[in-house]
């Protein structure tokens, strides 16, 4: 079986390994994202996609935009692949491209589909508070993850869930589920996506990990620091310094009458930090000023009294 895989974060190396590791599978072709520069252009960042290419020593192909580069359709069509592979590649397939593989382009995405098409569904299944999320394979077609699924496996989310932890789950699972896919392909029954079940999430920028004390409940709260561990990370900004949170605990109402006021939402109370929430207390677990590591709330208070 011939495979061209298409893939660009972490999150899709797993599958990639995967796909290289068995017997009957030869990978012509990994098509990731161009290299970036970093700030002052003095470093080349690869993708991780593309740095496990080079340790397996695969063909790798960088377009910038793939559906104009006339040289890397034509290498694609070259090399005559079953399926076209698709994990959190970056870019939007043209038809031409999806009609080249024999049997089909297939794209493994992170939600129960319908649920949370789009770009940060790992995000959205925290901040909504679900208890079950998983993978989808499902066939690739012009819209954005539209196409009919082809097989779906769920796991569980925990109370205490991040978002990296949840990658590191559902890449693994993703991997199983295109693999499985990709050796099952003409068994699997086609199943139509419901539209009117549909739910988008959205590229995720920098301004939605602040919090408002004032306007957002504990619960809200603890899943937006856990959904946006990587990035953007839940923060506030005090004097024009930024804190990150890191953890939380939803608690009782605590008695805090007595407790120093530290800013207009956070106070400290025996060596442990409080927010006045929309609908109560939260406990402040974890805290990092710009600038500094991230710390125990009691050791951030004891380098205040310093």
């Amino acid at each position: 079986m011939n495979i061209v895989f298409m893939g660009t974060p972490d999150f899709s190396v797993p599958t990639l390994e995967k796909l290289y590791n068995d017997k009957d599978i030869n990978i012509s072709y990994v098509v990731t994202k161009v290299d970036t520069k970093s700030n002052r252009g003095q470093k080349i960042n690869f993708s991780d996609v593309k740095k496990k290419a080079i340790e397996l020593n695969l063909n790798i192909l960088q377009p910038i935009k793939i559906k104009e580069d006339r040289e890397v359709i034509e290498k694609l069509i070259e090399a005559k692949p079953d399926f076209i592979v698709v994990v959190a590649y970056g870019q939007i397939l043209s038809k031409e491209i999806l009609d080249i593989p024999k049997c089909a382009c297939i794209n493994g995405h992170a939600s129960l589909l319908p649920k949370y098409r789009g770009a940060s569904p790992i995000q959205s299944a925290i901040l909504n508070g679900d208890t079950i999320t998983g993978t989808t394979s499902m066939l690739m077609d012009v819209g954005l993850d539209t196409g009919d699924i082809l097989l779906q496996k769920s796991i569980e989310i925990n109370n205490k869930e991040t978002s990296d932890s949840l990658f590191e789950r559902l890449s693994h699972l993703t991997a199983d589920v295109i693999l499985e896919t990709v050796k099952n392909y003409e068994s699997i029954e086609r199943i139509k996506q419901d539209d009117s079940l549909a739910t988008k999430s959205v590229i995720i920028k920098k301004e939605f990990g602040k919090i408002d004390f004032k306007n957002e409940t504990k619960l809200e709260i603890d899943r937006k620091i856990r959904a946006y561990t990587s990035w953007p990370s839940a923060f506030i900004d005090i004097d024009s310094i930024q804190y990150k949170i890191w953890d939380v605990d939803i608690c009782e109402d605590v008695d805090i009458d007595n407790a120093v006021k530290f800013s207009d939402d956070i106070y400290i109370y025996k060596d442990r930090l409080f927010a006045i929430c929309k609908d109560g207390i939260i406990e402040i677990k974890e805290i990092q000023k710009s600038g500094k590591n991230r710390m125990k709330a009691k050791d951030f208070i004891n380098g205040l009294k310093k």
